[in-house]
């Protein structure tokens, strides 16, 4: 992203639009080649990949590290479920809403963040993480406990169908979800390439340098986690109105997940939380095929994508800790030299 920085506010908003309208492009013509299934693994795709982009803020712009994304985008998918059950409001208007509770959220963190810095911020997040989702079940009248929230995106629009033709459910997944993560992915280039993004970089890099220059580095703290929180309240609204929003919907180990899709790509690069998405949802399928025609047992043959994903992130992090997309600019660098 280094390419855009000397760039004008009016050309980088113009070609981070044409990045997400490829990218929108891409996912559609893609579909198109997909079954069901994978149609639906696609959607998934979708939905995460903003998630993932939080983590590129939050982590990979400003360096604050955060085990509890999956925690606030519960926090989107229960804000916008509750909003749509017990009011009645139009669920594209929930999605929007949810965004602005987990920004909300992401305020109240981030001033707790603010204080604290590495294992202690890990550590803090980590706890959110195990702590909301009890919250539904220890309130169970309001939260609907384990049961949860039936929602889903209903049936599409008339005016859809009539020009695009038949749409089957897993395509209609895909087509809701996909305008949102188009204008996430525009959002996350154009606050990257900002003084905003800049800033958070300079606080990431060196916070002593960034103070004396004139940064306010407990508000940039504050601002990429509001930020960073909006985007995971948004994926996770869309993430549950997939058929429910519910505890088992969003367990601790979707933050982990998440933050191995971030690491496997590049915590700093948009381009890897791209690929590292796109590893994360499929990878456990194509093992699961490969591991179905080989003679072990069921309890291993279960266990195994987690298993493969976390050796998958342990050599990362040990012998290519820029991910995916470190190794392809270490590839160009060394051609160009």
């Amino acid at each position: 992203m280094s390419k855009y920085l000397n760039l004008k506010p009016k050309v980088i908003g113009r070609r981070s639009s044409i990045l997400g309208a490829l990218l929108f492009a891409f996912f559609i013509a893609l579909s198109a080649q997909f079954g069901p299934y994978n149609q639906t693994q696609l959607a998934n795709v979708s939905m995460l990949l903003i998630a993932v982009l939080s983590i590129t803020l939050l982590t990979g712009a400003s360096g604050q590290i955060s085990l509890g994304q999956g925690a606030i985008m519960a926090v989107g998918g229960y804000g916008a479920a509750l909003l749509v059950v017990r009011l009645g409001i139009n669920m594209w208007l929930a999605f929007f809403l949810a965004i602005f509770i987990s920004a909300l959220f992401g305020l109240f963190l981030g001033l707790a963040a603010a204080r604290l810095s590495g294992p202690y911020l890990a550590g803090t997040t980590l706890v959110m993480a195990l702590a909301i989702p009890s919250i539904a079940v220890r309130f169970e009248g309001f939260f609907s406990g384990d049961v949860g929230f039936s929602v889903d995106y209903g049936v599409p629009p008339e005016w859809l169908s009539n020009l695009v033709g038949e749409i089957t459910i897993e395509e209609w997944s895909l087509y809701a979800v996909l305008p949102f993560t188009a204008l996430a992915l525009i959002a996350v280039l154009n606050l990257s390439n900002s003084r905003t993004g800049r800033s958070w970089r300079a606080v990431r890099d060196n916070e002593v340098a960034a103070a004396l220059s004139g940064i306010n580095i407990s508000r940039s703290k504050v601002k990429v986690f509001v930020c960073a929180s909006a985007l995971a309240g948004l994926a996770g609204a869309l993430y549950g109105f997939r058929g429910l929003v519910a505890p088992s919907v969003y367990p601790t180990d979707l933050s982990l997940t998440l933050l191995t899709a971030a690491v496997i790509g590049g915590l700093r690069s948009i381009g890897g939380a791209i690929f590292g998405t796109f590893v994360v949802v499929y990878l456990p399928d194509i093992i699961e095929k490969i591991s179905g025609g080989l003679e072990i047992s069921e309890s291993i043959g279960t266990h195994l994508p987690a298993l493969i994903l976390g050796a998958l992130l342990l050599l990362t992090v040990i012998l290519n800790p820029r991910g995916a997309a470190g190794s392809l600019e270490h590839l160009r660098h060394h051609k160009k030299h």
